[in-house]
């Protein structure tokens, strides 16, 4: 099972490492990023139910890629 690290600075992700990090941003969203993928979610009412449903998916893409952790940042 991948577990979940909460972070409040993106920052906080060792260099180098691969990554899935879930966060807060404008609009919902995936991209590619480096040696990652940033899972963006927006800030709008029922946001800790979106947050939640899409740390979920972040879980799935750090399973297949074989990523042991999930950022998430909040």
């Amino acid at each position: 099972m991948v577990a979940v690290k909460h972070i409040k600075r993106r920052e906080e992700i060792p260099e180098g490492e691969r990554f899935v990090l879930v966060t807060y941003g404008e609009a919902l969203g995936t991209v590619r990023d480096g040696d990652g993928y940033v899972f963006t979610v927006p800030q709008t009412a029922m946001s800790e139910l979106s947050f939640t449903a899409v740390v979920h998916s972040a879980r799935e893409v750090a399973k297949r890629e074989k990523m042991p952790f999930v950022y998430a940042c909040k």
